[in-house]
């Protein structure tokens, strides 16, 4: 589902024109990522956890000549789901 999809299954959903449907999705996904920036982990009961981990830097290779390429250390945003999702994903 792409973002414009989630924004018109809401708004239908909700009753909502799509304009402050968007408005409200754009502030919440926002929200999460100044908050994971800041505070490292943002939790949503029952949905799951925003936390920032650290990936080390590494050396790789490219598929198509073969040469080493060396990947600096960085930041990324993962999430772990909430108990009762992943019962309803097994």
């Amino acid at each position: 589902m792409k973002k414009a999809e989630l924004i018109a299954t809401v708004a239908e959903e909700t009753g909502m024109s799509q304009v402050a449907t968007k408005a409200i999705i754009d502030c919440l996904l926002k929200t999460i990522i100044q908050t994971a920036k800041k505070d490292k982990r943002l939790a949503l009961y029952g949905l799951g956890v925003f936390r920032v981990v650290k990936r080390a830097k590494r050396t790789c290779r490219n598929p198509q000549t073969g040469e080493e390429i060396k990947v600096k250390a960085y930041n990324s945003l993962s999430f772990r789901p909430a108990r009762s999702i992943k019962a309803l994903l097994s």
